[in-house]
């Protein structure tokens, strides 16, 4: 066998190369590590639509049915003081409930996305929404017109998501949605729509 003598200065060489190497890995290991089991907190890098979900929500809550008073309106009668509106439109029923077919617009274009929650203000169940817009988990399921859709419980959209169809022409921005409450309604909701630099809410009695 070959015998080979390596100077111990050139063995402490390696020893410290190999040191600073594995505290170079070592510390990369760690910070990934912390990154996944660490996530930022709110308000740092928490998601603009995460932000417009953590606002609480703020609907009237009528004593009685007599004491609910629908609006804010607009000039043209349709529901919210801007910068998004409500318009009603036609309905589907089920087993579960009935499906309104309505419409949000703005006449400006929105900063950032806006997040759309609803709830019925005497029995406080939440209005689900179901189609393109509706966002959140799944809360439930239904069959509309013959199509099996899920029920989530918020709509979130922006202005780059607007409908193009041409008999929405008459608006700069329109969201055709459906909104969905059960057999139990009470027949008065209340919508909180926020948005970034705005919140605003509207009854329907």
């Amino acid at each position: 066998m070959l015998r080979l003598r390596v100077p111990l200065s050139l063995v402490a060489v390696f020893v410290l190369i190999a040191l600073v190497v594995g505290v170079l890995i070592g510390g990369r290991l760690i910070q990934g590590w912390n990154t996944f089991h660490n996530p930022a907190p709110a308000g740092g890098g928490q998601s603009s639509v995460a932000q417009l979900e953590a606002r609480a929500l703020n609907l009237p809550a009528p004593a009685t049915r007599g004491d609910c008073r629908s609006g804010p309106y607009n000039s043209d009668g349709n529901f919210g003081k801007g910068p998004v509106y409500g318009e009603g439109g036609g309905t589907s029923s089920t087993g579960w409930g009935t499906y309104f077919h309505n419409l949000l617009y703005a006449d400006a274009s929105i900063s950032g996305p806006v997040v759309v929650r609803a709830m019925d203000i005497f029995t406080r169940q939440r209005v689900v929404f179901v189609g393109m817009y509706a966002r959140g988990p799944v809360v439930g399921q239904d069959t509309i017109d013959g199509v099996l859709v899920d029920q989530r419980a918020e709509l979130v959209f922006d202005s780059s998501q607007a409908s193009k169809a041409g008999y929405l022409s008459q608006y700069k921005f329109a969201w055709p949605v459906t909104a969905g409450v059960p057999t139990t309604w009470s027949g008065s909701s209340g919508w909180q729509i926020d948005g970034v630099g705005f919140s605003e809410v509207f009854v329907a009695c």
